[in-house]
């Protein structure tokens, strides 16, 4: 068993550990993540945060939200945030919007990695085998996706973040007992009830601990009601905060209710099957991690019961298979902890079963296929068009600063960035049913030369007489668009920016 770890301050603790080189590396590669994973893991990322900022900054009217704006079921608490920060740099004369972005993913990876550090720290010592302990660290900051989905500003996040902070200062409470617990209780129950709040579902991980804490650590009553009464005051003071965005009293919570279960709109964008998650699980985490984390996971049920982060985990995760529209970033809030009950599981698996030997070659397995993602999900852009609305907001002078888009390449989703959070105010766009409507545009308007949008792969400068282009932007560099295997170029979109002159 390694030494107990004497807490010395908040960041000491984590930077004097003997496990210290982890997080130091885990705090570098969020840093780096959440410069380069521009763009959105999921629309809502986008439309209804920054869009929603982006509408209380006054650039753009109520109208262009997506309809949970209208029905107002969306808690403002992160647009919010959002807002506040564009405001400061509005105020400071260095407004952005892609440097905003960026500084909400390194605000966010900067708290992720705090917390998972100390929930690192918390509960290392709980592992029976230094194999374990070492999967446990390991995985909670280098497994494929963690950085990726640490630095991502989404109510998902958010909310598993500040559930996390909550069930840390309890946990901890709870091993190292203090003479006035009441502040610590308090403060759990303020971050449940922000937590929840931003992400409704929260509900269900919340309440599993409160049982916990209840049924099998038997914590008084007076501890719970300081919890609740907390989450009480902190819903009353998002409600304050949607009254201010919307500018009515509204209850989210209810509103999100009515909308998505009364009125089945989450299941007009589709239903799944009870066995979604495990299948789009395997899937997407990458198999064959992803089989082996399903393996251990189901070890750390079976073999700890009565563990808080497993009742956390069955309560948060089997509602979520009875409701009908499902996605895996309805499960992104226990992501940490669900890492961890995969780790004891782990321990268990080795300690039990002497499985050395076929640890490591898993683990070496894993290495193999998790590096390569690891790269690609920290440096590339979580979504390109990004890169093409950088190219515009920097690129686009003054004058000519007409973009052509034809309607049949308009999508919602670089469009809608187009005409939304990161559009360069200089950008005027037009849309054309065909490419020769160019022409009569360019000459009505007494002008030499604009940009056009254009996703086709073939050579549209046969079809139009008079106009002469120039490829301005494109993501992908000539030269990997030569090595053109398989025809993946003609298989794939291709969006390009030509400027657009008259011969």
């Amino acid at each position: 068993m390694p030494d107990k770890i004497k807490p010395q301050g908040c960041l000491k603790e984590i930077l004097q550990s003997k496990y210290s080189r982890f997080f130091i590396a885990g705090l570098l590669l969020n840093i780096l993540c959440s410069w380069f994973s521009s763009g959105f893991h999921q629309a809502d990322e986008h439309y209804q945060i920054l869009e929603f900022c982006n509408y209380k900054l006054g650039f753009i009217p109520g109208a262009s939200l997506p309809w949970e704006f209208q029905d107002q079921v969306r808690a403002t608490l992160l647009p919010d945030i959002a807002y506040g920060f564009a405001r400061i740099m509005q105020w400071c004369g260095v407004y952005n919007p892609f440097f905003l972005a960026f500084l909400l993913r390194f605000i966010t990876g900067i708290a992720s990695w705090f917390i998972v550090s100390k929930w690192c720290i918390l509960m290392i010592d709980k592992f029976k085998t230094e194999t374990a302990r070492k999967a446990f660290l390991l995985m909670s900051f280098f497994l494929w996706f963690i950085p990726y989905l640490s630095v991502r500003f989404t109510a998902e996040n958010i909310s598993g973040i500040l559930f996390l902070y909550g069930l840390w200062y309890i946990l901890n409470l709870l091993e190292k007992p203090a003479e006035k617990p009441y502040m610590v209780y308090i403060v759990a129950g303020l971050l449940f009830g922000i937590s929840f709040f931003i992400r409704f579902q929260m509900m269900f991980a919340i309440g599993g601990f409160l049982l916990w804490l209840l049924i099998i650590k038997k914590v008084k009553w007076k501890f719970i009601f300081l919890v609740a009464s907390a989450i009480v005051v902190a819903i009353g003071l998002n409600i304050w905060l949607d009254y201010w965005f919307y500018g009515n009293l509204v209850f989210t919570p209810y509103k999100y209710y009515y909308a998505n279960i009364v009125l089945h709109k989450a299941a007009s964008f589709g239903v799944n099957p009870w066995w979604y998650f495990i299948e789009q699980f395997i899937m997407q985490a990458a198999p064959p991690i992803s089989v082996f984390l399903l393996i251990m996971f189901i070890a750390g049920v079976y073999k700890n019961p009565r563990n808080p982060v497993i009742w956390i985990l069955i309560a948060f995760i089997l509602p979520h298979f009875f409701i009908g529209h499902k996605e895996m970033r309805f499960l992104f809030p226990v992501t940490i902890i669900f890492i961890y009950s995969c780790a004891i599981g782990l321990d268990y698996l080795i300690n039990r079963f002497q499985i050395d030997k076929l640890y490591k070659y898993a683990f070496k397995i894993s290495v193999i296929v998790s590096i390569p993602l690891l790269l690609f999900r920290t440096f590339v852009p979580a979504e390109t068009p990004i890169d093409y609305c950088k190219y515009l907001y920097y690129n686009v002078p003054e004058k000519d600063n007409v973009l052509f888009v034809l309607k049949s390449d308009c999508d919602m989703t670089i469009d809608g960035l187009f005409v939304g959070f990161y559009k360069s105010r200089n950008i005027k766009i037009v849309k054309i049913d065909s490419l020769p409507q160019m022409q009569g545009y360019l000459s009505e308007n007494n002008m030499n030369s604009a940009l056009l949008f254009y996703k086709q792969n073939n050579d549209w400068e046969n079809h139009i007489n008079g106009l002469k282009a120039e490829l301005a932007y494109c993501y992908f560099p000539n030269w990997i668009l030569k090595f053109n295997f398989n025809h993946w170029v003609e298989r794939s979109t291709v969006w390009k920016f030509y400027r657009i002159s008259k011969a």
